[in-house]
């Protein structure tokens, strides 16, 4: 066993060792001869090692025949950063046709830079160049040029090219072009003070697109003179570009006017500055809460007035009564924040005024917020009252109030702890659902299940004989009497008269003369179907081949299936934004917020709630308590007792959450039913147990035998194992296991090799690129990975 060499949050750096000059002309070799996928692997990887070989060999593989090959092969040199050759990258921007080729060259170019790379740069920015530069596509909806342009303007700003300034603005300004006005301004920003020059002309341009693209641009230049420029276009007239102008101002730390900004007629404007960092007065604030036409912005000051000092507290009293009536729910919640600052006898009281009068939600739902951050005895009556709200938004506030005061201490904490207690063990429950609840276990009307001697009123079942055909219910002669007009569905013949000869809906007394009148007179190509009246009209002879099979036997358990079928059948009435079960949602949202907790009578509930009939009860209180016990909670003796004395469990989560508490145990029961989970049949429960018991030195596990195992948890499981312990003889037994299932755990595989010494990887790797084209592939892959 040796120390690991790393941590899988470095930076990774390849060595240069032997064993790496090795590995890079195994990877030439096969660059070089190898096939289509081994040869864009090995490129690929020949980029990430950068030395002068690679380099060569990756120079070489941009006059491949296969695209593929050229396109990894440029962008692994581009990755590489050093060692390019400009001629290299050239003869690829100009004679490879392939469009990701030429934009990686370029990209190359921009690194490299040199008299000839600006030339054809400034070239590309202005024209097509078809003469001397290889396109692809012609025909096509969309002109690679276009990208190239795009490309090229950009990397002459990278380069600092100042003498095509005037190339790009006659590009950007061409009225057949495309818009390039995005990227010449950021070329332009990126030249210096020619750079510079050129944009302080283009912030009185005449087109206001074109100022806005200036200001945006200037967000990435380094001079003490951009904030000139950018100050002029704060007062542009056109509000997108004094928008812009503001965001770059902010984004780039200077100081900007916060009082201009709230007095701009731009609602934008204002809105930036109620999110800037820098201070507002609490007069501005109140300006803006009060007589902005913007309902955001108004919600916004208030928001900002909670975290300031409230100069004049009878003053917003006094606004604050004039607005409430023609205010809205989410500007009256707003308030509810500020006036419960002021802490005075008449804002109290113009609290209890609101929450008695304004009962919307988002009003009710501030009220809870702030119950949960200053205790009262007040505030915890609303919150035990709302906790059964019939609303879920209601209910998860209410939850999440009680559980921020029962990490307090003193009545009002211990009292918020019993009420989540209570909602954990499910004795809450929403009274607006008491009636649809006793409505659901009612016992059912006798008469709703249909005419077969449970009903006079209701429609007949449909009853099938043991051949499968359908009993036509006859209907009692009392009914029959009492209707007026008796419609009787037409036979098969006459069906098949009246469509076969064209007729109308109605039909007629008369049979028209050539009429079909009986199924005998049918022509040949139609067939009748008996018992089918669409069958005798549509069907083809081979649809009515298939349809005359036997008839299936049905035995009687059968038959009892098809006569109560419609009995069961009921239609499940769905409310929107309703918990299919509300009872059942409070307990669930308790469950999960109690996940955080650390009362001993909310942990005590939490062990309860696993013994619960509800599976998704269960869960919920297994992974709570999984949480809890991964934050540090060892669980008492009694709990692990109650634990085991639990039924066996059918969900597979909850049984591997179980494994997992039970691994905190020392107790020898415990650790028996950990032992026997590790031959469980479901991949979750014996993961779980491997890695409670991996971790205990007497269990004597094996865990590079699970590296094999068909399963693929276990295999996860143990490669995060292994890569703990780093054992460098497991190296072979982490590729085998990344080779299973066509690779699905390579990257997983990867990372944990990164957790080993480098020069044994390499040297491994050597080995495992011997072999069949399936094994090189794996090995190509797992390498590429490791070393990305």
């Amino acid at each position: 066993m040796t120390v690991s060499t790393r941590r899988l949050d470095q930076d990774f750096a390849i060595e240069q060792t032997e064993a790496t000059d090795k590995l890079v002309k195994i990877l030439c070799e096969l660059l070089a001869n190898g096939e289509e996928r081994e040869k864009c692997l090995s490129a690929q990887i020949l980029g990430k090692f950068g030395n002068s070989t690679a380099q060569a060999a990756l120079a070489e593989a941009l006059r491949d025949e296969d695209e593929d090959v050229r396109s990894d092969a440029v962008e692994a040199l581009i990755s590489a950063g050093k060692g390019l050759d400009a001629d290299v990258l050239l003869w690829s921007l100009l004679n490879d046709p392939v469009l990701e080729v030429k934009l990686s060259a370029i990209d190359g170019l921009a690194i490299v830079g040199g008299t000839v790379a600006e030339e054809w740069l400034t070239k590309l920015a202005k024209d097509r160049c078809e003469d001397d530069v290889a396109w692809d596509g012609y025909g096509a909806e969309w002109d690679d040029w276009l990208d190239v342009q795009r490309k090229s303007i950009l990397a002459l700003g990278t380069l600092k090219c100042e003498a095509s300034a005037a190339t790009l603005l006659e590009a950007a300004r061409d009225p057949f072009g495309q818009e390039v006005w995005p990227e010449v301004t950021v070329a332009l920003a990126e030249m210096g003070v020619t750079g510079l020059l050129e944009l302080a002309g283009l912030a009185s341009d005449a087109s206001a697109r074109v100022r806005e693209h200036t200001a945006r641009a200037l967000s990435s230049a380094k001079d003490e003179r951009v904030g000139e420029i950018l100050r002029a276009l704060f007062a542009d007239a056109d509000p997108d570009v004094r928008v812009a102008a503001a965001e770059v101002l902010m984004a780039r730390g200077e100081e900007a006017d916060l009082a201009v900004l709230l007095a701009d007629s731009e609602p934008q404007m204002r809105r930036l500055a109620l999110k800037a960092p820098g201070k507002i007065s609490y007069s501005k604030l109140e300006k803006v809460a009060f007589e902005d036409e913007e309902e955001t912005l108004r919600v916004m000051a208030l928001e900002r007035m909670v975290s300031v000092e409230i100069t004049k507290p009878d003053a917003l009293i006094e606004r604050i009564e004039r607005s409430l009536r023609s205010a809205s729910d989410v500007f009256v919640a707003a308030l509810i924040p500020v006036l419960a600052k002021v802490e005075s006898e008449a804002a109290t009281s113009l609290l209890k005024e609101i929450a008695t009068h304004r009962t919307e939600e988002a009003v009710l739902k501030a009220f809870i917020v702030l119950h949960g951050e200053k205790p009262s005895v007040e505030g915890l009556a609303v919150l035990q009252e709302q906790v059964t709200s019939a609303e879920q938004e209601i209910r998860l506030a209410a939850l999440n109030s009680l559980a921020k005061l029962a990490e307090g201490e003193g009545d009002i904490a211990d009292n918020a702890s019993v009420q989540l207690v209570w909602a954990v063990s499910g004795k809450l429950m929403p009274e607006a659902h008491d009636q649809d609840i006793l409505d659901t276990a009612k016992e059912k009307d006798p008469s709703d299940l249909g005419n077969n001697g449970k009903g006079e009123d209701k429609p007949t079942r449909v009853q099938i004989d043991r051949e499968g055909n359908v009993i036509e219910p006859q209907a009692p002669e009392e009914i029959v009497a009492e209707e007026e007009v008796v419609s009787e569905e037409p036979a098969a013949e006459d069906l098949v008269a009246k469509v076969t000869s064209g007729a109308n809906e109605v039909v007629s007394e008369e049979v028209p003369e050539g009429a079909i009148e009986s199924v005998e007179d049918l022509p040949d190509n139609v067939v009748a179907f008996p018992g089918s009246t669409l069958g005798a009209i549509l069907n083809t002879e081979d649809e009515l081949e298939k349809l005359a099979e036997e008839p299936v036997e049905l035995g009687k358990k059968d038959m009892h299936f098809l006569e109560l079928a419609n009995e069961l059948i009921e239609k499940k009435r769905v409310v929107p934004g309703r918990p299919d079960d509300p009872a059942l949602d409070i307990r669930l949202l308790a469950l999960r917020i109690c996940g955080d907790a650390k009362r001993p009578e909310l942990i005590d509930a939490l062990v309860s709630a696993l013994s619960d009939r509800q599976m998704q009860v269960r869960f919920a209180a297994s992974q709570s308590l999984v949480h809890l016990v991964e934050n540090g909670l060892e669980l008492s003796e009694d709990a692990i007792d109650r634990i085991l004395a639990l039924p066996p469990e059918n969900d597979v989560a909850v049984r591997a959450m179980r494994v997992e508490l039970l691994g905190t145990s020392s107790k020898p029961e415990a650790e028996k039913v950990v032992t026997a989970a590790l031959k469980d049949k479901t991949d979750a429960v014996s993961a779980s147990a491997l890695k409670v018991l991996a971790g205990k030195a007497k269990a004597n596990i094996d865990v590079r035998s699970y590296l094999s195992s068909p399963r693929r948890r276990l295999r996860v499981t143990a490669l995060e194992l292994v890569s703990a312990e780093a054992d460098t003889g497991a190296l072979d037994d982490i590729f085998e296991a990344a080779q299973m299932e066509n690779g699905v755990l390579i990257p997983g595989a990867a990372t944990c090799l990164r957790c080993y010494s480098q020069e044994k990887v390499l040297g491994a790797m050597e080995q495992w690129l011997e072999g069949d084209l399936s094994r090189k592939l794996a090995a190509l892959e797992v390498l590429n990975k490791y070393v990305a």
